[in-house]
């Protein structure tokens, strides 16, 4: 990540920061990188019917001493409701 060089991000998750370059209200106020696992883009578009791509996005608060206060996150498959009909799905 550009904000910590030592720091490896596992697959599928991400990090927000604060945007310490932000200068206009148009400008983010987070910025920021998800890894994201090849296999898992893969088969994100094989089980696509649809021409886009919804994914699930998971976030937490986290502090640490280097950058201060951020957003880590966790993206996945959408959540797929079970039905009575068919509890394993």
């Amino acid at each position: 990540m550009a904000y910590d060089e030592a720091y490896v991000a596992k697959p599928n998750t991400g990090s927000l920061f604060k945007n310490s370059f932000k200068k206009t209200e148009t400008q983010p106020d987070l910025r920021g990188e998800v890894v994201l696992d090849k296999t898992f883009l893969l088969d994100l578009i094989d089980k696509s019917k649809e021409p886009t791509i919804k994914v699930s996005v998971s976030a937490w608060s986290k502090e640490s001493e280097k950058v201060g206060k951020y957003l880590s996150m966790s993206i996945g498959q959408p959540y797929v409701k079970k039905t009575e009909s068919n509890p394993w799905e």
